[in-house]
C-alpha cells in the first residue's frame, strides 16, 4: 500500500471498530448460500486479477459471459451453482486470475486450445464489468469496500485484518474484531451481488 492507501485503510478500520452492530456499516439484503458462493468465487477471481493495482486498474478479464448466463437463466440457483462449481474446479486445476475464468468457461461450454485460452485471457478491452459495479456501489473510502478490497486483492486473511483492526482499537477482543471484519465482508459481497444483478437486469453492460 502507498502511504495514502495505508492511511485510508486505518481510517476505515477506525469506523469499523466503533460499529455497535452490522447495520451501522450499511444496509444490505442477505444472500442465499448459493448466491453467496457464486459471488465469492467471482470476487476471488477478481482479486487475483487486480491484486496490487490501483482502483482505476481493476479488471476481471472475460467474465462477461459468466454474468450473462445467469441473467439469461433468470438467476436460477442451478445456473449459479454450475458456474461456482466450474470456477472451483478451475482453481483446483491450478488456474488463477483471468485464466481461471477462461478455464471455467471451457468446462461449462466446451474445450478450447491452450493458445486460445491464453489469448482470450489477455483480452481486457471488454472486461471491466466488476470495475463498473465497484465504482457504482462504493466510495473509495467506504470502510466496507476497504475491508473487502484488502481481503480479496491481497494475501491478507480475516485474521490479518482482525489484527489490523485491533491495532486501531485495542479495546476490542479478538472475537469482537473478527466479528466486525466478517460483517464488512458479508455486506461487501451482498452489495456487489445486488449491484451486479441490477446492472445486468437493466442491460447496463450489454
Amino acid at each position: 500500500m502507498t502511504p495514502r492507501q495505508r492511511r485510508q485503510h486505518y481510517q476505515s478500520l477506525g469506523i469499523v471498530a466503533v460499529a455497535p452492530r452490522k447495520s451501522y456499516l450499511g444496509k444490505f439484503t442477505p444472500l442465499t448460500n448459493i448466491q453467496g458462493a457464486w459471488i465469492k468465487s467471482l470476487l476471488t477471481i477478481w482479486g487475483e486479477c487486480v491484486g496490487g493495482k490501483t482502483r482505476a486498474e481493476y479488471r476481471l478479464a472475460n467474465s462477461r459471459r459468466l454474468w450473462g448466463e445467469v441473467k439469461e437463466s433468470g438467476w436460477s440457483d442451478k445456473q449459479l451453482s454450475r458456474i461456482t462449481d466450474a470456477l472451483t474446479q478451475a482453481h483446483k486445476e491450478g488456474f488463477r486470475g483471468a485464466q481461471a475464468t477462461v478455464r471455467a468457461k471451457t468446462l461449462l461450454w466446451g474445450p478450447v486450445s491452450v493458445s486460445e485460452m491464453i489469448a482470450e485471457s489477455e483480452r481486457r478491452d471488454d472486461a471491466d464489468f466488476i470495475e463498473g459495479v465497484m465504482l457504482k456501489t462504493f466510495k473509495s473510502d467506504d470502510p466496507v469496500f476497504m475491508v473487502g478490497m484488502q481481503f480479496y486483492t491481497t494475501r491478507n486473511k480475516i485474521s490479518d485484518i482482525t489484527k489490523d483492526l485491533q491495532s486501531v482499537a485495542p479495546w476490542l477482543t479478538v472475537g469482537e474484531a473478527r466479528k466486525r471484519v466478517r460483517w464488512c465482508l458479508e455486506i461487501f459481497r451482498a452489495k456487489v451481488f445486488l449491484s451486479a444483478r441490477r446492472a445486468l437486469d437493466d442491460g447496463a453492460y450489454f
